[in-house]
């Protein structure tokens, strides 16, 4: 069963609801899910109760998982500071190996469209390489993704009046998206285990573990 790890940042909610319904569709596809928020960095004044009792992130959410999830609003075409305050924390283990041949795939959310959806899931899969993970990128292949939101690198989505469109429409991209990943996730695991008995080195292509 692979474990995936969805880690969010929401001032008003609509990344927390996104996460929701993420972690719904990681169950329905077996998976062992933790859904954790970042600490938000936020100006004065801007502090929201939406994610009130979500548990935050750790390090050891991070070292548990077999693949990542992350979620991002778009600030001015960037990812939150949040994300990125999380992400530089755990720079070392990140750069030591912790998440070598785990999976990532990346969302955005924003309040209109051609908002930054592409550059916010572009900067965070420059993340899941720098870590080492298999991204596990949406791709141009599957039509009902394309008809959605057109963006092959990772899921975004337009949000209408502060909120996730159509829970439907959502939840059948989750749906199809998130399965794949918890494939490549389960399919990957002797790799994984390789990596971590220090026999790396022995397995010559993830091909040949895959067969």
């Amino acid at each position: 069963m692979a474990r995936i790890l969805v880690v969010y940042s929401s001032l008003f909610g609509a990344n927390a609801q996104l996460a929701s319904l993420t972690e719904a569709a990681l169950r329905a596809a077996a998976a062992d899910v933790r859904v954790r928020r970042v600490r938000e960095v936020a100006l004065a004044g801007e502090e929201q109760t939406a994610a009130e009792g979500a548990q935050i992130a750790t390090g050891a959410d991070l070292t548990w998982a077999e693949g990542f999830v992350f979620c991002s609003p778009s600030h001015t075409g960037l990812l939150s500071a949040s994300i990125k305050a999380f992400i530089d924390q755990h720079h070392d283990s990140a750069v030591a190996g912790a998440h070598l041949n785990k999976t990532f795939t990346a969302m955005a959310t924003s309040g209109f469209a051609h908002a930054g959806q592409e550059r916010v899931v572009d900067e965070l899969n420059a993340v899941g390489a720098a870590w080492g993970c298999v991204i596990v990128a949406p791709g141009t292949t599957d039509e009902g993704l394309n008809v959605h939101n057109g963006n092959p690198y990772g899921l975004s989505f337009v949000l209408e009046h502060g909120r996730l469109p159509g829970s439907g429409e959502t939840t059948g991209v989750l749906t199809t998206h998130l399965h794949r990943l918890v494939a490549v996730t389960d399919a990957l695991a002797p790799l994984r285990a390789a990596d971590a008995e220090g026999g790396a080195r022995k397995v010559p292509t993830i091909a040949g573990v895959l067969t």
